[in-house]
């Protein structure tokens, strides 16, 4: 398996057909395309996950939320299996 290193940018970890909305400030514009699965490292070395939906024109970003080592291992199995 290839790794993504993990650094304090965000990055896309992988890309998932759209599953419903991903901030409490939805924009109904961006739903039904893709959703872009990133991570990123915090200063404290914790690592952070965030979903964006996109059409190609609009954005949703997500909340950043706490991601675990196994989620983050999916979503690179999930990217290699694209």
């Amino acid at each position: 398996m290839t790794t993504t290193k993990i650094t304090t940018r965000w990055n896309t970890i992988c890309t998932v057909g759209y599953t419903g909305p991903v901030s409490r400030d939805q924009d109904q514009r961006a739903h039904g395309g893709v959703t872009h699965c990133e991570a990123r490292r915090t200063r404290a070395g914790r690592l952070q996950g965030r979903k964006i939906n996109t059409n190609g024109r609009h954005e949703e970003v997500g909340e950043p939320f706490d991601l675990t080592g196994d989620q983050l291992d999916r979503w690179q199995r999930i990217s290699e299996e694209a």
